[in-house]
């Protein structure tokens, strides 16, 4: 019988977290090459320094928007060479 307790909380857990990875808000390495930023580029080594950087200072009270990103591409990434250079 105790068995069958703890194979139904297991259950009732996995669904729950099963609904969770639905749920949840994902950034990635993608989302920070994808971007296209006016002043920087950033490849995918600086954009996962980026990324881990982000998630680490990050307050959940404002969360991470495209602006964060923007922020952090600006912080990691490489100046773009200007157009009056060339």
């Amino acid at each position: 019988m105790e068995n069958t307790n703890y194979q139904e909380k297991y259950e009732s857990l996995l669904k729950e977290f099963e609904q969770y990875k639905k749920e949840s808000v994902k950034w990635s390495v993608e989302d920070f090459t994808w971007y296209e930023h006016d002043t920087y580029t950033i490849n995918e080594e600086q954009a996962q320094e980026a990324l881990e950087r982000m998630i680490q200072k990050h307050d959940a009270s404002y969360g991470i928007s495209w602006d964060t990103v923007d922020y952090y591409i600006g912080e990691y990434g490489t100046l773009k060479e200007s157009q009056d250079e060339i």
